[in-house]
């Protein structure tokens, strides 16, 4: 009934930690530019500047080109940010096709309260239950599958790394 609500709820914090890591990411280019005198700004009445930081896609800064950071040209492996935007993505496109099944079989009406679980406290009782029982489990499973998909990309990543690297 409401265990995709678990999922969702992660997939908004992990939303919220990937936005503050662009946040960061969007100041420190814009002071590494502004310490390289490279950064186009307006001039304030002070003669400071003010400085702005354009994105790319929207969610990423301008300054990363590749899917993975380069540390003196060898390939370390993907950012913080990109792995948490991935599991972000497994979260919410999982929760929309569980909304639907259960929109499909009924159990999510278009009138208050929304949830066919949640009309009496018995029901609510059963539907709290399968939160922390489905819900959790989903959510971890997910969280799982994305720490695998993570590790085996960086291990490709590495791999690719290293063929460059002695081709080079």
């Amino acid at each position: 009934m409401a265990c995709v609500a678990v999922p969702i709820v992660e997939g908004i914090i992990v939303k919220t930690a990937e936005w503050i890591l662009v946040q960061k990411e969007r100041k420190e280019e814009a002071r590494t530019k502004a310490l390289k005198g490279e950064a186009e700004g307006k001039s304030l009445m002070n003669g400071e500047k003010r400085y702005s930081s354009p994105l790319k896609n929207g969610n990423f800064p301008e300054g990363e080109a590749h899917s993975a950071l380069t540390n003196s040209g060898t390939l370390v492996g993907l950012s913080l940010r990109k792995k948490l935007h991935l599991l972000s993505n497994f979260l919410f496109s999982g929760s929309v096709l569980l909304v639907f099944e259960h929109f499909w079989h009924g159990e999510i009406v278009p009138f208050f309260p929304f949830l066919t679980g949640a009309r009496t406290p018995e029901d609510s009782y059963t539907m709290l239950q399968e939160m922390s029982t489905v819900g959790v489990s989903m959510a971890l499973l997910i969280t799982g599958i994305w720490a695998v998909y993570c590790f085996v990309l960086e291990r490709k990543l590495q791999k690719e790394g290293e063929k460059n690297a002695s081709i080079a």
